[in-house]
């Protein structure tokens, strides 16, 4: 049997590997160490000796779970494009640890969806593979952060700041986030500066702590901002009231070094196909092995079946509808989508709306008919959102505009049907949400 196949669950097992592993390989011992440790589930040999070494034999056989980071990309001066894919062991499911709602709360994971029960991915195309190894990376990174401490990135800025003042914070703050425990209702504040920069506030920020009641410590892990950059990552919380920083410290202590760009050990592809997951793959395995449910007595004339990977069977409307047609749709959800971020009663159904028609379209087109590059620009690729908290009334009334020429475009090209219906109620939705906007 090839040495590829073995899975070793001890540290005498992971170096036995590592003899095979490098003589089949010819590579440096080190090298056949990593490959080993990979094998068994952990990072490299370092996270396989802080998770196995001195722990009870149970701990160290504690089953690990497996999830994939993605971000497409696409450079414009060049022409090429890919993909950028990462898997990390987590010590549960992932989500587990945060929500889809709380990916929001943490700028490593705003722009990321669930594509599957063990996959997330960036929504978003990035502008060079560098720029997307960064975004699968820092993403990693705070999964790191939340597999270690079971912690969940908040919202709720003033409860971690003295007095609930936002002008009391520490001096020197930069790349902050703020998490909460759940078991006990407390909250972390964690700060990211980089070295040199907190070096000079090291006094200020002590004298802070002390006037206000707050403990202040230094990890050795180096961060989830830019740890590769210089940034180092601190540990800031009331004394009586906040999170009890000993165990977080712990924990983070016994973490592998953060994953960073330089040391890319993930899968570079060509964007399409779409990278799908070993568990979307058998999720979707497990509902075709379900009995039928009891079928309708008719099937809508109108519409077709099709089986969309991520939730199993699906209908769109018969025919397609032109090329171009979907680029302006597009275009118009787009324009709406940038200045409506804020407001989720809109963002989110023109979201859905997008991707739905996205998913219509790679079953309208071949390869041969829409060229992989346009079909990606069709509805995703637009550019950042403003971020606004409140529009003119001018502004809303262009955007409920753009969404009521989307309408009248996609019931012009497509037959009357249930999906359509379906679809068309989503941005009726979003325009009643759009027009009480204040």
């Amino acid at each position: 049997m090839s040495s590829e196949a073995i899975r070793p669950s001890t540290l005498d097992g992971i170096k036995r590997l590592a003899k095979s592993l490098k003589v089949e390989r010819g590579v440096r011992h080190l090298q056949a160490l990593d490959a080993a440790a990979q094998a068994a589930g952990y990072q490299n040999i370092r996270h396989a000796n802080n998770v196995l070494s001195g722990r009870p034999a149970t701990e160290a056989r504690r089953p690990r779970h497996r999830v994939y980071l993605t971000a497409y990309w696409k450079d414009k001066e060049s022409g090429s494009s890919g993909r950028e894919t990462l898997s990390l062991e987590l010590p549960c499911p992932w989500d587990e640890l945060i929500t889809l709602a709380q990916l929001e709360n943490h700028r490593a994971l705003v722009h990321f969806r669930a594509e599957g029960p063990d996959h997330l991915a960036r929504e978003h195309l990035q502008r060079t593979q560098s720029e997307a190894r960064r975004a699968v990376c820092t993403a990693a990174r705070a999964l790191q952060f939340m597999g270690a401490t079971r912690l969940r990135p908040s919202k709720s800025h003033s409860r971690a700041f003295p007095g609930g003042r936002s002008s009391n914070a520490i001096p020197g703050r930069d790349h902050y986030s703020v998490w909460y425990d759940r078991d006990t209702k407390r909250y972390l504040f964690v700060d990211e500066p980089y070295e040199e920069a907190a070096k000079g506030k090291l006094a200020e920020r002590q004298a802070w702590a002390d006037k206000h009641g707050f403990t202040v410590i230094k990890s050795t892990w180096p961060g989830m901002y830019a740890p590769d950059g210089g940034s180092r990552l601190y540990l800031v919380a009331d004394t009586a009231k906040g999170v009890a920083l000993e165990p977080i410290t712990a924990a983070l202590d016994r973490l592998p070094p953060p994953i960073v760009e330089e040391a890319w050990r993930g899968e570079s592809a060509p964007m399409l196909p779409f990278f799908v997951s070993p568990g979307a793959l058998a999720k979707l395995a497990a509902a075709k092995d379900k009995p039928p449910a009891t079928r309708k007595a008719a099937v809508p004339r109108n519409s077709v079946g099709y089986v969309q990977t991520f939730v199993g069977p699906q209908r769109r409307p018969k025919g397609r509808m032109p090329i171009e047609a979907h680029a302006e749709v597009g275009r118009l959800l787009k324009s709406v989508l940038t200045a409506t971020y804020q407001r989720k009663g809109v963002y989110n159904r023109v979201n859905a709306v997008r991707s739905e028609l996205d998913e219509w379209t790679q079953r309208e087109y071949n390869r041969a008919e829409l060229a992989s590059e346009q079909f990606f620009e069709l509805y995703y690729h637009e550019s950042g959102s403003t971020f606004e908290r409140a529009l003119p009334v001018a502004e809303r009334a262009r955007h409920d505009d753009s969404l009521a020429q989307a309408k009248q475009m996609l019931s012009a090209h497509y037959p009357d049907c249930p999906p359509l219906r379906s679809l068309l109620k989503k941005i009726d939705a979003a325009q009643k949400s759009l027009q009480t906007w204040t």
